[in-house]
């Protein structure tokens, strides 16, 4: 028996050294409304424009996840990663809500006296976003089949068997974007990446593996995670354009108005905006919730010059405004 044993062991070491190494192969990526079929869409161009502000929610994920995969949060760990992917893509102003209440107890040290002024955290400075991303995990899945022979190996907390087989790691993701100032849902989409690696490979017990790890983004669910998020960034900068940038003016002095973005935000000496004032804001009377706004547009400014936070721009013709004057792109 051990000597059978030993000698399947050898074929087996044999065809692992022949065999070329598994390449996964993935499947079309779904960029449609939640039932539509959906295609692969090519990379949205760099926005030109400045930079909306947004945040990402901790994302929902199914109860079922849960029991499979225990120590793993799942629905805060995706986010997370999406929410590393945004700032790294150059798109946005990129808002922390996840650690949020972290930010907002570092400010309240600073009202207790605790920390010297020069070093506390300015109460009232968190910048609000103009999109919410909302997400929900409907697929996060590691599965193995195939035929063939195959052995146990180890039966340590990364035990698995080797063998001729097909590992296919399945993420699904249904995308939500909120305009911030009315609470409405712009656009819903899906993003979805499953990657199958065939041949003859280990079927680790993902499971056991730190997720976000190094470990884990070389599995085959590690990289459906990595490519579904991809596709959800580019999503979201494609779905971003029906949300229209909107800034504030922040001073007034003689004919310069000093606006609340600069250059960080990718404003650039020479952009024209057009100021306005809201003259009416409108409710749902059964709701409460803002219908929006009724504006009036007050002229236009040229901007002169800009700091990372702050810019200085120039009437183009004179006229009337104040702090907190609505700033947007001339044309929206």
């Amino acid at each position: 028996m051990l000597t059978r044993l030993f000698a399947v062991t050898l074929i087996l070491a044999g065809c692992s050294s022949a065999a070329p190494a598994p390449s996964p192969t993935a499947s079309p990526a779904a960029f449609a409304a939640p039932g539509a079929a959906g295609t692969l869409q090519p990379a949205p161009p760099m926005t030109t424009g400045p930079k909306k502000r947004l945040a990402v929610a901790k994302f929902d994920a199914h109860g079922a996840f849960m029991s499979v995969y225990g120590g793993w949060d799942i629905g805060g760990g995706l986010a997370a990663q999406l929410t590393t992917a945004l700032v790294n893509s150059g798109h946005f102003i990129v808002v922390e809500r996840a650690e949020l209440a972290s930010v907002l107890r570092e400010q309240e040290l600073g009202l207790t006296g605790i920390v010297s002024k020069e070093t506390a955290a300015q109460v009232g400075q968190v910048l609000g976003a103009q999109i919410l991303v909302r997400g929900a995990v409907t697929e996060f899945e590691q599965r193995a089949g195939g035929g063939g022979l195959r052995l146990g190996v180890g039966s340590g907390p990364i035990g698995g068997a080797i063998g001729a087989t097909t590992t296919s790691g399945v993420v699904g993701m249904d995308l939500r974007l909120i305009d911030t100032s009315t609470g409405q849902i712009v656009r819903s989409r899906r993003a979805e990446s499953k990657i199958d690696q065939r041949g003859l490979s280990a079927d680790i017990n993902v499971r056991q593996i730190t997720f976000g790890g190094d470990a884990f983004d070389k599995t085959v669910l590690g990289q459906a995670t990595r490519q579904a998020i991809e596709r959800a960034v580019a999503e979201i900068i494609a779905s971003s354009q029906v949300v229209p940038w909107t800034g504030r003016v922040a001073d007034v002095a003689g004919d310069q108005v000093f606006l609340n973005a600069g250059s960080s935000a990718g404003i650039k000496a020479g952009d024209r905006f057009a100021v306005s004032t809201i003259v009416r804001q409108l409710t749902d009377p059964a709701t409460g919730v803002s219908l929006g706004v009724i504006e009036q547009k007050l002229g236009e400014v040229r901007v002169v010059t800009t700091q990372d936070n702050f810019s200085i721009a120039a009437m183009i013709t004179p006229f009337q405004t104040q702090r907190g004057d609505l700033v947007k792109v001339v044309g929206r």
